[in-house]
């Protein structure tokens, strides 16, 4: 448990950060840490480390949609087969350097981007016509209903990725070494 802790306790920050980031959606919208957690939980602690990452995601998934205004639908496989698409791709870097890591869980995030607005761009039938062009729309712009661009979500997603994975990584390289210190003896 004493080795668990730390992750524990990141993963309900980070829950608590995304909760936090659909209160205020037009300056922090997609600014979310899920997909770090899922890339480098894969990386660095195999299928195990994807438990706390999904557990959070789905307690903290209900509260999100309801404070945005959506129900729970079939749209929810969405995000779950982007988040596939990362895992798949974080088991590439299983033995990488952390530098390399932290560049896999960028691309990750790239990974993420395409797949989504992929799927909803095939799913959504206010994109009319399923062209190169409308696709690109998708990738962009998006739907000219929405206020925010698409190209927003992925800025956000993309910094939002790298910030949690820099803490990630640096939280799970540190931890180990204070877990070994022993404390330093009181000078009578």
């Amino acid at each position: 448990m004493q080795r668990a802790l730390p992750f524990i306790v990141f993963v309900i920050v980070l829950g608590i950060a995304r909760v936090l980031g659909t209160m205020t959606p037009d300056s922090l919208v997609n600014f979310q840490p899920f997909g770090a957690l899922f890339f480098c939980g894969m990386v660095l602690f195999g299928w195990r480390g994807l438990i706390l990452p999904a557990v959070a995601w789905l307690i903290s998934y209900g509260p999100t949609n309801a404070a945005q205004g959506y129900d729970w639908t079939a749209q929810m496989l969405v995000p779950v087969i982007g988040f596939a698409a990362m895992i798949a791709l974080a088991r590439l870097f299983k033995n990488a350097q952390p530098g390399k890591i932290f560049l896999g869980s960028l691309a990750g995030a790239l990974v993420f981007y395409l797949v989504t607005n992929t799927l909803s761009w095939v799913s959504d039938p206010l994109y009319t016509s399923k062209s190169f062009a409308t696709w690109i729309q998708a990738l962009t712009v998006g739907l000219p209903q929405f206020a925010i661009p698409t190209w927003v979500f992925f800025r956000n997603a993309l910094l939002a990725q790298g910030l949690f994975s820099a803490l990630y990584l640096f939280a799970t390289r540190t931890a180990p070494l204070a877990w070994k210190s022993k404390p330093v003896p009181a000078v009578s």
